[in-house]
C-alpha cells in the first residue's frame, strides 16, 4: 500500500495512523470508526475482497465506498 498521506498524521478528523496499522495488519490496532473504515476502503490500492477482510466489513461494503462521492 502507499502512504496514505505525505506527512500528516490526521486528516479531516480521521486518525490515518490507525487506519495504516490496520490495513497493514500490524497488531495491536484498536477498532476503526466508520469515518475511518470508509477512509480506509477509499484510499486503499489493495483490492475489495482483501480490503473488506482486513476492515471486517464485505466486499461490496468497500465497493460501494470506493465508488462514493466525496
Amino acid at each position: 500500500m502507499n502512504s496514505l498521506t505525505d506527512f500528516a498524521t490526521w486528516v479531516r478528523g480521521v486518525d490515518v495512523v490507525a487506519v495504516q496499522r490496520v490495513l497493514k495488519g500490524t497488531l495491536p490496532h484498536t477498532a476503526l470508526e466508520p469515518e475511518e473504515l470508509r477512509y480506509a476502503a477509499k484510499y486503499s490500492t489493495a483490492s475489495a475482497r482483501s480490503v473488506a477482510k482486513l476492515l471486517g466489513v464485505t466486499e461490496k461494503t468497500v465497493t460501494t465506498w470506493r465508488e462514493a462521492e466525496g
